[in-house]
């Protein structure tokens, strides 16, 4: 096996080299100049019927393509609109919250010593502490609230260009589908040409058949003369007329003639 390769590698080896001595530097032009004629005289020789099916396989698969994306979208919606849920329940969270450090600091600043909510007394070190803690969550939930808009504005904007480069590609299909019809349609007019060029109707029989017919009225022709040759000797000359064909001719002028006289006598009387 190790041999064979060997052989194979001296046998491009010496082939590029030969390549090089007849060409030089354009060796590498040469060849891939030859590929690329290679390449289209061989995609030339493709039925233009396969070309356009393969073409329509080629937009069938952009289907589930879309069929993805949609689905991308669809699930990119609703964990939108469970996000902006979760935007609105920590605003309203928010602006309790607001409510509650408020008059927690309107009350520490009464100068009051004890204070009575919801029926519980509470020292001032008490509500001191539970502000404090109100307002560090507060802060917290604050900046969530600022950092959950602005990823849903981010998210939002990805979800308009997607479904805008969903509506591209649907778009696209339907002139990819609508291309290939076209081309379909003029496929079968250059098929329909094509057909009407090389439509040649054979008229061989009636030709082989007139010229036979020809060729008896000739025959027959020739037949008749020679008839008539031997009837008449071709070597006299015709010097009296035939004397039937006089005697008719004077049998008709004489019985019109007689008719005329007949009829002006009767006139006559």
């Amino acid at each position: 096996m190790t041999k064979k390769f060997k052989l194979v590698g001296g046998g491009v080896a010496v082939g590029a080299l030969l390549l090089f001595l007849l060409f030089g530097s354009d060796a590498m032009s040469y060849v891939s100049t030859s590929i690329s004629k290679v390449h289209d005289s061989v995609k030339g020789s493709v039925p233009v019927d396969f070309e356009l099916e393969r073409a329509r396989n080629e937009v069938d698969k952009i289907t589930p393509e879309i069929q993805s994306n949609m689905q991308l979208i669809a699930k990119e919606e609703v964990e939108l609109e469970q996000l902006s849920e979760r935007i609105d329940s920590l605003e309203e969270s928010l602006v309790g919250d607001h409510r509650a450090i408020t008059r927690l600091q309107s009350d520490l600043e009464s100068g009051s010593e004890t204070f009575i909510y919801t029926g519980n007394e509470y020292t001032v070190t008490e509500v001191k502490r539970d502000l404090s803690n109100r307002f560090s969550e507060y802060k917290v939930n604050d900046e969530t609230l600022k950092s959950l808009k602005q990823v849903y504005a981010s998210r939002h904007h990805n979800l308009d260009v997607a479904e805008e480069k969903l509506s591209e590609m649907q778009s696209i299909k339907r002139q990819l589908v609508a291309q290939i019809d076209n081309l379909e349609a003029r496929n079968k007019m250059v098929e329909v040409a094509r057909s009407s060029s090389e439509l040649v109707i054979s008229d061989s029989q009636i030709a082989r058949t007139s010229e036979l017919i020809n060729e008896i009225k000739s025959r027959l022709s020739a037949e008749e003369k020679i008839l008539d040759a031997e009837i008449l000797p071709m070597d006299r000359i015709p010097v009296e007329a035939d004397g039937d064909e006089n005697d008719v001719v004077a049998d008709v002028a004489a019985y019109f003639n007689q008719k005329t006289t007949d009829s002006l006598a009767a006139s006559n009387r």
